[in-house]
């Protein structure tokens, strides 16, 4: 077996180098034509030179790994639908994957069922368009199903032992012009509903299943649309989704996450995070389209940049489930009908608005937990089950319908500690 690098400038060039086994393959220039590309175990497959690439022919996924791989410094295309850059899923142990430099057409979708180790290195990815909406393994929670990402990391092992690492800088996707279809970034460990869990009570996905510890996750800007059809209840996506399994350490969207259909959410969390950070705007334009919705559990939340929904039951932060002990935004403006701008159900410690929270629709269609349910825009909702430390608005908190009150409290007031808004205490 070769161990020196060697360079490929087409097709026939490439599959002979991996034939031999080169253990370092080098790109020089774009090579096309080409169909589905196996990497064998501990191979490094590289750009040399600027205009590096690869391209398949229609309807072929691209670049498959199997373990111990580096990819870096290419670009990758394919049909959107397709994987331009996936796994194989042969492998107990994925070793290292460190996929670097990469700028895609068609999906990045690490998921596996088998590995019950890996240690995934991604760094400055960029996917110029992928299409996930036919993805085929969905995870289910909470009366829906996700619908997987142009940028997918998914342990979908049932062995809880099953462990992976993931240390992910700088990733982004889309454009306005352009969404991902499908999820954006989707980060899923394997949990799954008890089976015999009651389906009617939307129950949440606890049985353990294989998990990602997420050491980092960064991105820039990220642009999708779902294209799932109105009045669909079960299906959702994410613009940025942590899901069950995963324990991440640190989430930081540097950049604007930007969602455009209907059932998707910009930033949704069901797994368990210590630090959550987002610069730029959150902003949704499909119904039902939170900007920050939290089914699990978070440590602190910091929103720096505004939270603006525009669609109909698109509300603008919820806390659904789990927990979140400090929870900060900048300001929050829903614009549709039944697109509350705060809904908290679960206990909080601290939740902090420096400007204001305002919705300016009346009463609309929203989904909640499976469900299309009429809910009515107010400004602060606190539903059965909320407890709290503290609310402290220091803008207004206001609703521009003359019908719709500012503030709901299906729960006492008094189920949080401290309610201040504007200056004044509310209760």
């Amino acid at each position: 077996m070769s161990t020196t690098s060697i360079r490929a400038q087409d097709a026939a060039s490439l599959q002979r180098a991996l034939a031999d086994g080169a253990r370092h393959v080098e790109i020089t220039g774009t090579i096309t034509g080409l169909r589905r590309l196996e990497l064998p175990a501990g191979t490094r497959l590289t750009g040399a030179d600027e205009r590096a690439g690869l391209a398949f022919e229609a309807g072929s996924p691209g670049v498959l790994l199997t373990a111990d791989n580096e990819v870096s410094g290419l670009q990758l295309r394919t049909d959107p639908d397709q994987v331009a850059l996936g796994v194989i899923d042969t492998a107990e142990n994925l070793g290292t994957l460190a996929l670097r430099g990469l700028r895609l057409e068609g999906r990045l979708h690490l998921e596996a069922e088998r590995a019950r180790r890996g240690i995934l290195d991604l760094r400055d990815i960029h996917v110029d368009a992928a299409d996930a909406r036919a993805a085929p393994n969905r995870p289910a929670g909470f009366g829906v199903q996700v619908l997987a990402g142009g940028i997918t990391v998914y342990n979908r092992s049932t062995d809880p032992a099953s462990r992976w690492r993931l240390e992910a800088h700088g990733l982004s996707g889309g454009s306005k012009d352009r969404p991902l279809r499908g999820s954006g970034v989707f980060i899923f460990g394997g949990a799954t509903i008890p089976a015999d869990a009651d389906p009617g009570s939307a129950p949440a996905p606890t049985a353990s299943g294989g998990s990602i510890e997420l050491v980092t996750l960064t991105t820039g800007e990220i642009h999708s649309d779902g294209g799932i059809t109105k009045g669909t209840p079960d299906r959702i996506t994410g613009g940025v989704f942590i899901g069950a399994g995963v324990d991440a350490y640190e989430v930081v969207n540097q950049g604007p996450v930007s969602t455009y259909g209907v059932n998707d959410m910009v930033l949704d969390n069901w797994g368990r995070v210590r630090l959550w950070v987002t610069e730029g705007p959150v902003t949704s334009s499909g119904d039902s389209g939170i900007g920050f919705v939290n089914f699990g559990d978070i440590d602190a939340l910091i929103v720096r940049g505004r939270v603006e929904t525009h669609g109909g039951g698109a509300r603008g932060y919820n806390l659904y489930d789990g927990t979140c002990d400090h929870a900060e935004f900048e300001s929050i403006t829903t614009y549709g009908d039944g697109s509350m701008g705060v809904q908290l159900s679960k206990p909080f410690g601290r939740l902090v608005v420096h400007g204001e929270i305002r919705t300016r629709g009346g009463e609309g269609p929203s989904l909640v937990r499976g469900k299309v349910i009429s809910l009515k825009a107010h400004a602060l909702s606190l539903k059965p089950g909320v407890r709290g430390n503290a609310i402290i608005v220091r803008g207004q908190v206001v609703t521009e319908h003359a019908d719709i009150a500012p503030f709901e409290f299906a729960a006492p007031a008094t189920s949080v500690d401290l309610i201040m808004a504007n200056g004044a205490v509310v209760q």
